[in-house]
């Protein structure tokens, strides 16, 4: 059996030394995100001759990750294969990237079904596109900046120790004026645990103020490629709408200097956030399957 842990805060490094190219790209696996949504058990890592394995498990249902190394992958399967055995699980595999796909079939076989997840396909941008706003297809994206630019007199700030506290009274208010479901109260408990570890996660975010009120914020971190920033949370209050489309643009700015890449993550299979991140004119999408053994 391996022997999982759960991912610690200290395994930033550990992470991306493994981190295969394939992956650098993969919104799920920067490790902001495996640490936040991890919380506080949900994920579990083992390192073991030469390879990292992760296995994600939320409640009765686990799903391993495609092993992370250099060395023999088909070696690699075949403890992921033991380790089900003995837990007595299906085998399952989460976020798999395109290119590990033949991988799994050339092991697997007719035993291997796999499906595209669509709903948790990533949107990635060029930085300088979402920052210029330039072109005919994200001229309304730019006239509701201009529009909001007319009409309030309005800062920008970096998330910091001195106005966390405040991001978290916003992003409370937030939700609040949203619709209870499942999925938001998950979401508003991860965020207040990346808050908590906004520094040690190396996160970056700027909000925005409309006198002394913030309307909008949005953070983010570095992908493992180095070319790609991430961007996990984005709220605007409903009172100030087209605050997206200007915290967008502003932290794009800021972006485009160290970046070529944003990433958007994905839309969750929510039709009105696929509409909107459709019309910001991706440059591609980052493909991740969902594969299980019969």
């Amino acid at each position: 059996m391996i022997d999982f842990r759960s991912l610690s805060i200290d395994d930033k490094c550990l992470t991306e030394k493994y981190i295969p190219d394939c992956c650098k790209k993969i919104c799920d696996f920067t490790f902001g995100n495996l640490y936040s949504w991890g919380m506080p058990d949900c994920i579990e890592i083992s390192e073991k001759n030469s390879f990292l394995y992760m296995r994600f498990v939320f409640g009765s249902r686990s799903s391993y990750v495609f092993p992370w190394g250099e060395g023999d992958y088909k070696l690699a399967l075949r403890e992921i294969c033991d380790d089900a055995k003995e837990r007595g699980v299906q085998i399952r595999f989460a976020c798999v990237a395109q290119e590990q796909i033949p991988l799994l079939k050339e092991f697997f076989g007719d035993k291997l079904i796999y499906n595209e997840q669509r709903d948790y396909f990533d949107y990635v941008y060029l930085s300088q596109r979402l920052a210029t706003l330039s072109g005919r297809k994200l001229h309304s994206k730019k006239n509701h900046v201009n529009s909001f630019t007319k009409k309030y007199n309005f800062s920008v700030e970096e998330i910091c120790d001195e106005n966390i506290g405040e991001c978290i009274a916003f992003s409370d208010k937030w939700y609040a004026q949203n619709e209870y479901n499942e999925s938001l109260e998950n979401e508003k408990n991860v965020l207040k645990y990346a808050f908590e570890s906004y520094k040690k996660l190396d996160f970056k975010g700027i909000l925005l103020r409309v006198g002394n009120e913030i309307v909008a914020f949005c953070m983010g971190e570095k992908m493992a490629d180095g070319e790609t920033f991430c961007v996990h949370f984005e709220k605007a209050i409903k009172e100030y709408a087209t605050a997206y489309s200007v915290i967008n643009n502003v932290f794009s700015c800021k972006l485009e200097q160290n970046f070529k890449y944003i990433n958007r993550e994905d839309d969750a299979g929510v039709d009105g956030l696929r509409k909107a991140k459709l019309s910001y004119q991706p440059e591609f999408l980052v493909k991740k399957y969902y594969a299980k053994i019969l």
